[in-house]
């Protein structure tokens, strides 16, 4: 054979590998985890809107600290999300208080050290 065509076989197999872990890890171990989706960032005439959803799949209620960063402004909420339920997280930001531009959020699950999702816009 070809030197080719072993990679090319070769390449084929490692691609099917990863569609087969892509697909069946999450269901094999079963892991209890939390996650942050459809992160959104809107602007209108007169503010912006940060807009994510937090899902709790830990298998129980879980407390979350979410901590927002805008300049020098700092904001922090706790929220409890049931086992299985998503929590829409909206913050206005209005341009008055930007100066320097970068806005930070960060969300911890309550007990641990560091956080588990970070999210960074700068607006300037």
């Amino acid at each position: 054979m070809s030197k080719l065509r072993i990679s090319h076989i070769a390449s084929l197999v490692i691609l099917g590998i990863l569609l087969v872990f892509t697909v069946f890890r999450p269901i094999a171990t079963g892991g209890k985890y939390s996650e942050v989706s459809r992160g959104q960032l809107l602007q209108t005439e007169a503010e912006y809107i940060i807009q994510f959803d937090i899902i709790n799949r830990e298998g129980e209620a879980k407390k979350y600290t979410i901590k927002a960063v805008v300049d020098d402004y700092r904001y922090s909420e706790d929220v409890i999300i049931p086992d299985g339920r998503k929590f829409t997280y909206i913050h206005h930001i209005y341009p008055g208080r930007i100066t320097a531009g970068n806005i930070s959020f960060t969300i911890a699950k309550e007990g641990e050290d560091s956080p588990f999702e970070q999210i960074t816009y700068h607006l300037k």
